[in-house]
């Protein structure tokens, strides 16, 4: 556990897929009433005040997905995360993209997964994170393996473990009566790939 909250510690990005760690992922589509077919997804909203804490902390927030969703661009713009990589089932180039444009090493950064296409940014990042359900080699991948599912808060459980091996998570709990007098969020960058999935 030491060694987990070590890496812990050096967090300054927090970086996540969608499906099954945002979602439980599964993929729920209907039929429109012009014939389309089109999805819809659920978020938890313990996920939601996550990402509020996150940007109270100054600790920056992004999305890389294999899949190409309206619903999960909105969600991000209004939680305020900064990066948006959709359509990515090669996940490196967004990860050294953003190392990039925030001088930060992947030392630095947090990654969490649950599928193969994961893998090779859970085995460069500092912390790898994933879920009960993963597959078997992510789960061999990751430093810390949450107790709770993907879409049923297992993205807030990591963020709490990195904002409590940092000491940010107590005084954090006082915005909930002192007010949250958040930054304005920053303008989203979203970058779409059409490798990945619509």
């Amino acid at each position: 556990m030491e060694k987990q909250i070590e890496r812990a510690r050096k967090i300054r990005a927090i970086l996540t897929d969608v499906d099954g760690i945002l979602t439980d992922g599964k993929v729920n589509f209907f039929i429109t009433a012009d014939g389309r077919m089109d999805e819809f997804k659920s978020f938890h909203t313990q996920d939601g005040v996550a990402a509020l804490l996150c940007r109270k902390a100054g600790i920056i927030l992004g999305i890389i997905t294999g899949r190409r969703h309206e619903t999960t661009v909105r969600r991000a713009e209004i939680l305020g995360y900064k990066y948006m990589y959709q359509g990515f089932l090669t996940k490196l180039g967004p990860l050294n993209d953003i190392l990039e444009r925030e001088h930060i090493t992947a030392e630095e950064v947090a990654y969490i997964g649950d599928d193969i296409t994961d893998l090779p940014l859970l085995k460069k990042v500092g912390f790898a994170a994933t879920v009960p359900d993963a597959v078997s080699s992510v789960k061999e991948a990751a430093h810390l393996i949450t107790t709770r599912a993907g879409g049923n808060g297992a993205y807030r459980e990591v963020i709490d473990f990195i904002l409590q091996a940092q000491g940010k998570l107590a005084p954090l709990t006082n915005v909930c009566e002192n007010g949250w007098n958040l930054e304005p969020a920053p303008k989203m960058q979203i970058i779409t790939s059409k490798e990945g999935l619509a």
